[in-house]
């Protein structure tokens, strides 16, 4: 549980510091670029990855932490590969913006709503009530890639990320 709420923190505290140092002119827009970048590579970027990592390395361990005590977790490895590519996409919007961040942040989505989905369903079918399964990490699902979009939306409409805006 520890892990779904240290990495949005993490960037939160970094975004803060980052703007706050900042040499360019404050604006609205650009303090929401902060914000998304941090967003992206700290509580989407490495938090993905370090979460895939557990998935693929130690499968059965961190399916039975959800509370999924059948099998031996091999499902996690489809999963772990998911969240690792979603957690480089997501480092590298160092270096890549534009659409980038956009199409990072809608494939971030579809696969953590869809998780979202599985927990509910797991807690609603099966009555797994985990905390694993249904209590950080559920609203993580929901909440990391809502305020993901929604900085990314903010900062569009108040004209920040020159950089960030895709083509056409």
């Amino acid at each position: 549980m520890f892990f779904f709420i240290f990495w949005p923190l993490l960037a939160l505290i970094g975004a803060t510091i980052h703007r706050w140092r900042d040499q360019q002119p404050p604006s609205t827009g650009r303090t929401l670029e902060i914000y998304l970048l941090w967003w992206l590579v700290v509580a989407i970027g490495i938090g993905g990855i370090i979460g895939g990592l557990f998935h693929l390395l130690d499968g059965k361990s961190t399916a039975e932490q959800i509370g999924y005590t059948r099998g031996d977790g091999g499902f996690q490895t489809e999963v772990g590969f998911g969240d690792l590519a979603i957690g480089v996409l997501a480092v590298l919007g160092i270096w890549f913006r534009g659409g980038f961040w956009l199409a990072t942040l809608i494939a971030l989505a579809i696969s953590f709503w869809g998780d979202g989905y599985g927990h509910i369903h797991q807690e609603v079918v099966n009555n797994n009530h985990d905390p694993d399964n249904t209590g950080a990490v559920l609203y993580a699902d929901f909440i990391v890639p809502f305020v993901g979009l929604a900085l990314w939306a903010l900062m569009r409409r108040a004209g920040g990320g020159e950089a960030a805006r895709p083509a056409g």
